[in-house]
């Protein structure tokens, strides 16, 4: 069982802070690079392509964070990782090359023209990104490895103080290119520089191992195990960073596609980036809950967290406020402010149903029952499928708005199949397990 004393308020939020600094340094990529591309010659084409780009690369290292989870399950279940190793490698090895197609080869012409639907200018931009975002997937899977050795070994320091140089060195690098006067490139060069440095200084930190529970050799979880355990998670994490490009391909079939993708791009980079606090709340229950005591003291903490940061965003979707930040840091024309501002207070909703989520997936990782969490995610693209074409029509005009809706809209059906899951399943698995 857990020890009551890392539940108690202060050593929770000794582990957890780092972890939340490490989300809000992490997504403060995203409004940087706004920032960036927002102030090159053509920011609508130069946002839309570099957008276009990212949420393609999205989907293909998405399979790739699952490895922090998994290695770190794996640590605390077996001490070995081995498996994992093998396992991160060839995966990354794996989508780099498919990324490589994508970016010199006309498969990439095909899926950005036919599958996402963008054309003409915002194609060659996201072409152009591409070129230089191909080793992202290879690169994330050695960062998540390592970032699992840390958390499993309850390190959770050096993970902060990488993903803060990768901020700065991404900052750097996109501010000093927009003198070249590039466009979605720029993005995908700085991007790529800023994850680089952060692999190698995760990968360079120590961490002690923690110590293994005795196991025959037939219970040796191996790489079946391995597998069968990853694969949900995997599927989950692939719908979720699918999810933009498929809001993105329904926002490029609106009246006005250059400019909805411009300024859905923008809200969601500020959205996420202070919705980030909640992001490591899977971190906290995978950690800490074991059984329904240490469940409830957790997710009272998470709803706190979650709580006041949905306060913040709510403060700042007030018209004069959000103006004043979407104007300063993006130096928006009218023509995106204003529909990036209408989208702005749909997106404080982000906070509360995003935590609730990283919460309850912790959970079933904890309990071993990761196919839930694969539901949860299916659950989620079906509900946002189904929603598109009912509110294309209506709020066509307005696609920024209608792409927030629909992530929330999502989000909120995810998040009630989780929390109805987690006390029918996941808990009554952990007390057996105790």
């Amino acid at each position: 069982m857990t020890e009551p004393s890392r539940l108690e308020p202060g050593p929770f939020a000794r582990f957890y802070l780092p972890l939340a600094a490490t989300s809000l340094l992490l997504t403060a990529t995203n409004p940087v690079l706004a920032a960036a591309l927002a102030r090159t010659d053509d920011p609508a084409v130069a946002l839309s392509g570099y957008g276009v780009a990212f949420a393609l690369t999205g989907v293909l290292y998405a399979p790739m964070l699952v490895v922090q989870q998994v290695s770190a399950a794996r640590l605390l279940e077996a001490g070995d990782m081995r498996p994992v190793w093998r396992f991160a490698l060839m995966l990354g090895a794996l989508l780099s090359v498919v990324a490589v197609l994508i970016a010199f080869s006309p498969v990439g012409v095909f899926i950005f023209r036919e599958i996402v639907g963008v054309q003409d200018r915002i194609l060659d931009e996201a072409l152009e990104a591409m070129t230089v975002l191909w080793p992202v997937p290879m690169l994330t899977g050695i960062r998540a490895l390592h970032q699992g050795r840390l958390v499993a070994g309850h390190r959770t320091h050096p993970i902060a103080t990488a993903t803060g140089v990768r901020t700065v060195v991404l900052a750097l690098v996109a501010f000093l290119l927009t003198t070249t006067g590039g466009g979605a490139w720029l993005g995908g060069v700085a991007f790529t520089v800023g994850l680089f440095a952060e692999t190698i200084l995760v990968a360079l930190a120590p961490a002690p191992l923690p110590m293994a529970p005795e196991r025959t050799e037939e219970e040796q979880p191996g790489e079946d195990r391995l597998l069968s355990f990853s694969g949900p998670l995997m599927l989950n994490v692939l719908l979720w960073w699918s999810t933009p490009l498929i809001i993105t391909s329904v926002l490029a079939r609106t009246p006005e596609p250059d400019c909805s993708i411009a300024a859905f791009t923008v809200v969601e980079a500020v959205a996420w980036f202070l919705t980030a606090p909640v992001g490591q709340l899977q971190h906290a229950s995978l950690a800490l809950v074991d059984g329904r005591p240490a469940h409830a003291t957790v997710q009272r903490y998470a709803l706190v967290i979650a709580g006041l940061v949905t306060v913040l965003l709510v403060v700042l979707s007030i018209p004069v406020i959000r103006e004043w930040i979407l104007w300063t840091g993006f130096r928006l024309d009218p023509s995106l402010l204003e529909p990036a501002g209408r989208a702005f207070p749909v997106a404080a909703l982000y906070p509360l149903l995003y935590g609730h989520r990283q919460y309850f997936q912790g959970v079933f990782v904890r309990a071993g029952c990761t196919g839930l969490v694969g539901r949860g995610a299916v659950v989620r693209i079906v509900v946002i499928l189904a929603a598109a074409p009912l509110l294309l029509g209506p709020m066509g005009y307005n696609g920024a708005a209608m792409g927030v809706t629909l992530a929330a809209t999502g989000l909120l059906a995810e998040v009630v199949f989780l929390r109805v899951m987690c006390n029918k399943k996941a808990l009554p698995l952990l007390e057996r397990a105790c």
